[in-house]
């Protein structure tokens, strides 16, 4: 145990045996000593970028989730001492390769996270269920410690599109010169330091270059926040100092509470359920997430209509991309989309890239499958299939229509629903609507996806003057009643 550790346990046991009257506190907080009392108008800068970066996250997490698992009233939230802040930041210095120090400015943060933006803290927390795996994976590859998983807190509150006003993008806030230097590319249509995957690899290999020159977290991190010039200067100025603390006094204010804002996200995200703070439930989680290759331009419009999943959460599971299209790749490129949606994007792939394409840019509008927006308001009774069944949709689509992390429905909730109008055939694959056999079709048709326990007869009655011959007719592959689940059918309407 170092000797901070030591004293910091002296004071902790003193504060168990005696009571903590005012006396008592004063006794401890002379045992630890404080580095420097800072200057703490920061805090309130920070909490103001902190705000900013996550504003437009707002819509990730789920409502349903609780800041405390015991469902207290919002204001049962407990108060701890500096005292306490000063033992648990010794106990996480001790097990870090990191030099955690307990002082004013870390402590003012500390309360920021657990007192004034608790719910703030909860929604992070939630975020995390997505982007710290991604994180660890490659902290793991580069031999890194596992507490810079947290930074990104400290750069971007968790948003992947986060910008600063001096140029800084993404979850790791690359700036586009350092960006580059990591094969961050930034075009017209994608800009690479918001790609969570890219850019945290990135970052890996910066705070794995810049510890290669300081030999320390702390000094690493300093230049990984202000550069490592502005840290030399620092260094000659102190009259060679080599130690963060030392060097301290010479840094730019924001890189001076850096080093205790990243000592309060780590102390945080450790003790949040010590202050009754739980994670809301995440819309995302990184093992529902999939890649999938692409290999010609889309357009996020054409994806949300063909696959039925709102723009705004495909954007932000690929928030690279800077506008609404995802131009064609040079050589292979992906998208990340929910598991759920990887074979609906194999079944329409074709007809995404056809409309998404400048040649055929104006069909868009007249061959695209549309959506009409009802609302339904749950009845006694009704479960999520049965709803599902009346509006021939998924149980999964009503969820992601919602925002909701379960099929359990109270009667009179709001839902909605997003109704698919049949697809119009177009000019490639004209349907002769007197086919010389039985009946006239009309010459429109749609796709459907056969679900488990379905069958011709049941698919039938879905559609009015369609029979099981009909759909046998119009689908050669069907040769029995014995349907695969998953299988796309053509049905033609008459």
């Amino acid at each position: 145990m170092n000797n901070f550790g030591r004293h910091i346990l002296i004071g902790f046991l003193t504060a168990i045996i005696t009571p903590l009257n005012g006396q008592t506190d004063t006794a401890i907080v002379d045992t630890i000593k404080v580095v420097e009392k800072p200057d703490l108008s920061f805090v309130d800068n920070y909490d103001s970028i902190l705000v900013a970066h996550y504003r437009e996250m707002n819509h990730f997490t789920l409502d349903t989730g609780e800041l405390n698992i015991l469902n207290l009233p919002t204001d049962s939230f407990p108060k701890f001492s500096d005292a306490i802040f000063k033992f648990r930041i010794g106990q996480l210095d001790q097990q870090s390769p990191f030099s955690f120090v307990a002082n004013d400015a870390t402590i003012a943060m500390i309360k920021l996270y657990a007192y004034k933006r608790k719910r703030l803290t909860s929604k992070m927390l939630a975020y995390g269920e997505l982007y710290f795996p991604i994180f660890e994976q490659y902290l793991i590859k580069y031999g890194m410690p596992l507490e810079l998983k947290y930074l990104p807190i400290v750069e971007s509150a968790l948003n992947p599109k986060a910008k600063s006003s001096a140029g800084a993008g993404g979850l790791w806030q690359f700036m586009p010169k350092t960006g580059m230097m990591y094969d961050l590319s930034i075009t017209s249509y994608v800009d690479k330091r918001f790609d969570p995957y890219l850019a945290s690899d990135a970052a890996c290999q910066y705070l794995k270059f810049l510890y290669s020159i300081y030999g320390d977290w702390s000094m690493a991190l300093a230049a990984y926040n202000a550069g490592p010039g502005n840290v030399n200067k620092a260094i000659r100025r102190s009259g060679g100092k080599t130690t963060y603390w030392e060097i301290r006094p010479y840094l730019f204010k924001e890189t001076r509470n850096y080093i205790p804002a990243f000592t309060a996200v780590n102390y945080i995200m450790n003790y949040a359920s010590e202050h009754n703070i739980f994670p809301k439930k995440p819309l995302f989680l990184e093992l529902e997430i999939d890649t999938i290759h692409i290999c010609d331009r889309i357009e996020f419009e054409v994806l949300e209509e063909w696959l039925g999943y709102e723009m705004s959460k495909l954007k932000y599971l690929n928030p690279k991309f800077i506008s609404n299209i995802i131009p064609k790749p040079d050589s292979i490129d992906f998208i990340y989309l929910p598991n759920f949606l990887i074979g609906d994007f194999i079944m329409h792939e074709d007809s995404i890239y056809k409309y998404s394409s400048l040649e055929n840019k104006y069909l868009v509008a007249a061959n695209k499958p549309k959506k009409i927006l009802k609302t339904h308001y749950v009845k006694s009774g009704e479960s999520m299939g049965s709803i599902a069944k009346k509006y021939k949709c998924t149980e999964q689509e009503i969820k992601a229509w919602n925002l909701l992390s379960s099929s359990y429905l109270k009667s009179g909730k709001k839902l909605l629903i997003y109704l698919k109008e049949t697809v119009k055939q177009d000019t490639s694959t004209s349907i002769n609507k007197n086919d010389g056999r039985q009946g006239v079709f009309s010459g429109e048709y749609t796709y459907y996806t056969i679900r488990k326990g379905d069958t011709l007869w049941d698919i039938a009655q879905k559609y009015n003057g369609v029979s099981v011959d009909d759909i046998k007719r119009h689908n050669s592959s069907l040769n029995s009643n014995n349907l695969k689940t998953g299988t796309k059918i053509k049905i033609v309407k008459k």
